[in-house]
């Protein structure tokens, strides 16, 4: 079974999970809260658009997973609601401390509702993943679910620590590529690992195996967030659903921002000056593709990718559909437009 036909069967019944579960808690007093959960959620008129909400990839990992390990799928659905909901938690305090006014080609909660009603939703749908995470108690045992509610405060600090990290860098001057390599293994890789990693756990297997399956999905993560920063500078808009050269703009210091600042002084003078037109963001993309920054991005995007690839074949040496699909999607992660 393809990668394509897995997502078909997986990702409706992910966006009806999610949808489901929300539906059935009590907004009954505070229906404008549920109104501004289903508006970033990407929901419209009770139905997931598809045009406006993410590619739940970290649920779409952790039922794969689960799967390859020849378990039910199904054991594992609260884990991926939750895992889902707080990387929403994230997307929507991100927003607000970044200042961006869209995300999917829509305008971002905070800029539609206001800041106080938008960190108030992100708190909200943190409360309600650590509920979720906890219905494997119905799925799994009392012990699964009290570990997978552990890891998930665990991945939680990890992912505020990243971010934190993110924005001191904003106040410093000069940013070591390793230091950012650590700062994006919190901010994104770590709760992506742990999607891939609950699956082990829910399945009963060894440390040894979750661990490699951790190792997989942080490797996969860290691929993700570099095509990411390439796509944040020379993304297509109509694709990406945000502004082109939009980490430029922002002066959001991302890896080929910071290769760049290293390797071009032509690149150093434009984002020294005090205001930037949008001339000069258009150059300073030039500039950074010129000295090469796209193809170092480029580079460190495919090795770890191929990271990721290899703990695959040391989980499932015979790979079963759902073992052939996470690889078809890790490959496809490389060579993404949106």
């Amino acid at each position: 079974m393809s990668l394509s036909t897995l997502q078909q069967n997986l990702l409706p019944l992910i966006e009806k999970a999610l949808q489901d579960y929300i539906n059935s808690l009590d907004f009954d007093l505070v229906n404008d809260l549920k109104e501004m959960i289903t508006y970033h959620m990407g929901w419209h008129d009770d139905e997931a658009d598809s045009a406006s909400h993410g590619k739940r990839l970290r649920p779409l990992l952790l039922l794969l997973c689960t799967g390859a390990l020849h378990d039910d799928i199904l054991k594992a659905l609260p884990a991926g609601i939750s895992i889902e909901l707080l990387h929403n938690f994230t997307l929507i305090h991100d927003d607000i401390e970044d200042r961006s006014p869209l995300r999917h080609g829509q305008p971002t909660l905070w800029k539609k509702w206001g800041i106080a009603k938008a960190i108030n939703t992100g708190d909200a749908l943190f409360s309600i993943a650590q509920m979720s995470m906890l219905k494997l108690r119905e799925t799994c045992n009392e012990r699964i679910a009290a570990e997978s509610a552990h890891r998930l405060n665990q991945t939680s600090l990890q992912l505020t620590s990243g971010q934190h990290i993110d924005l001191s860098f904003e106040n410093m001057e000069k940013i070591p590529v390793d230091a950012y390599l650590d700062m994006i293994k919190g901010k994104t890789a770590a709760l992506i690992s742990l999607s891939t990693n609950l699956s082990g756990l829910i399945s009963g297997q060894s440390g040894i195996v979750q661990k490699h399956l951790s190792e997989f999905g942080k490797s996969l993560g860290m691929a993700f967030q570099i095509q990411d920063d390439g796509l944040g500078i020379w993304g297509d808009p109509e694709i990406t659903g945000k502004s082109a050269v939009s980490d430029i703009q922002t002066r959001k210091k991302t890896l080929p921002i910071l290769y760049g600042l290293e390797k071009s002084l032509e690149f150093k003078k434009m984002w020294d000056k005090e205001n930037l037109h949008a001339e000069d963001v258009t150059q300073m993309a030039e500039a950074l593709e010129a000295c090469g920054a796209k193809a170092y991005a480029q580079s460190k995007t495919k090795a770890y990718t191929e990271k990721a690839l290899s703990n695959l074949e040391r989980l499932f040496p015979k790979k079963n559909d759902e073992a052939q699909a996470l690889i078809e999607l890790s490959e496809r992660l490389l060579n993404r437009k949106f």
